[in-house]
């Protein structure tokens, strides 16, 4: 073939390739107007299992055109989705009956999509074949402090009632429990602990989340002689539970100093906050009783 017919063929490749990928950028810029969406989670899984595999053209690298996730076109999702992406989902849900809704809240084609299915909240990656967990709230695209004791983002978390925190308290104290059941002791309820009683002390329920929480890591005081038979075991669980205590309490009241500091005035009267907090019960954003609202319950 002669050189310039071999020149204006790649060049017409070229063109064609830079198109398709102009095409492409222009698709997965382009939010679905067709939402919020909703279907079976049952129907997902009978269309990922039944649908034929279809090549899709990126439109920024054709190798991943070749080896990137093996993809079917969903008519519920209302584009390409990788396979995997919907088994992973599949696990995630495994104790979902099939028949609950899944609503889909935003589609980006050949981007992401976000659904969410019994309460859950989930981001589905259509360019690998995976999910990621999102805070419980909705159109919130932050990731939950812990996905199932702790559904919420820290934003979201302090605007959840003082019941919420106290049973998310107890749910993440059961499960560091069993995380560190070979050496009670050193049991920790690390930095989600630590955002659970920052969002308490917006709250004004520090004392109840804390009391709750490391109960259900360390067990109750008056039964720790009982649940250990071993003396030195049952003094270094003691011992776990008054350090972690003393931790979480300096974490609580930074917080309560930082509010303060950056409020500056009370929210109710406008007198100056002082540097002393009046204690736990008070929101710190106000100066006293008087002034703060009931806490809901």
């Amino acid at each position: 073939m002669p050189r310039s017919q071999n020149s204006a063929a790649q060049r017409a490749r070229e063109a064609q390739q830079q198109a398709g990928g102009k095409y492409t950028a222009l698709l997965r810029d382009a939010e679905d107007t067709k939402l919020p969406r909703a279907f079976a989670f049952r129907d997902l899984l009978a269309e990922c299992s039944t649908s034929p595999q279809i090549t899709v053209a990126w439109g920024y690298d054709p190798e991943y055109d070749i080896h990137g996730p093996q993809m079917f076109n969903s008519e519920l999702m209302g584009g390409p989705v990788p396979y995997g992406t919907v088994l992973a989902l599949a696990g995630a849900l495994s104790q979902t009956e099939m028949d609950t809704a899944l609503l889909v809240e935003s589609h980006r084609r050949l981007e992401s999509a976000v659904v969410s299915c019994d309460g859950r909240r989930f981001d589905l990656i259509l360019t690998q074949e995976m999910i990621y967990e999102l805070c419980r709230t909705p159109q919130c695209r932050h990731h939950p402090v812990e996905e199932l004791d702790i559904p919420f983002c820290t934003d979201h978390l302090a605007e959840r009632s003082a019941h919420e925190l106290v049973r998310m308290a107890s749910n993440w104290g059961h499960t560091r429990m069993e995380a560190g059941s070979n050496n009670p002791g050193n049991a920790s309820t690390g930095p989600e602990g630590d955002q659970l009683v920052r969002a308490a002390v917006a709250r004004a329920t520090v004392a109840r989340v804390l009391d709750r929480m490391l109960e259900a890591c360390f067990g109750d005081l008056n039964l720790i002689d009982d649940m250990y038979w071993d003396a030195d075991v049952a003094m270094a669980v003691r011992h776990g539970m008054d350090r972690e205590r003393l931790r979480l309490e300096k974490v609580a009241n930074t917080e309560i100093s930082r509010i303060r500091k950056a409020a500056g005035n009370c929210a109710a009267c406008g007198r100056t906050l002082s540097r002393h907090s009046p204690g736990w019960m008070v929101p710190p954003q106000f100066c006293s009783t008087n002034c703060a609202p009931a806490t809901a319950p």
